[in-house]
């Protein structure tokens, strides 16, 4: 049984490329579907541009933003939990699709 051992171990590569790092297999995870429109909501709720919401939220520019609104991009958790702060709403709102996102409009403030 160790030899069998030591010729798995010892086996050449095959010509095929292989991955080094394991994957999972293509099993899509539930995404909300209704996130890039809350996330909008919110933005226009607060009445900040594309650009404002990512500098208070931290994000380098505007385009992930942009991503994020028409759903082409998941934002990562700490972003998620920006947004939720900055708007003062929970992150269960803004991730489940069976609740409304409870948002109080407030006016921009020029100065």
């Amino acid at each position: 049984m160790a030899r069998a051992r030591t010729n798995r171990a010892q086996r050449q590569p095959s010509k095929e490329a292989h991955s080094l790092v394991r994957t999972r297999p293509n099993r899509k995870r539930p995404y909300p579907l209704k996130l890039a429109d809350k996330l909008r909501e919110l933005r226009e709720g607060l009445g900040l541009s594309q650009g404002e919401i990512a500098d208070k939220i931290g994000v380098k520019d505007r385009s992930s933003i942009s991503g994020y609104e028409r759903g082409e991009r998941e934002p990562p958790l700490p972003v998620l939990l920006a947004y939720a702060r900055t708007g003062r709403v929970s992150v269960e709102s803004l991730i489940d699709d069976d609740s409304e996102l409870q948002t109080t409009k407030r006016k921009r403030v020029v100065r």
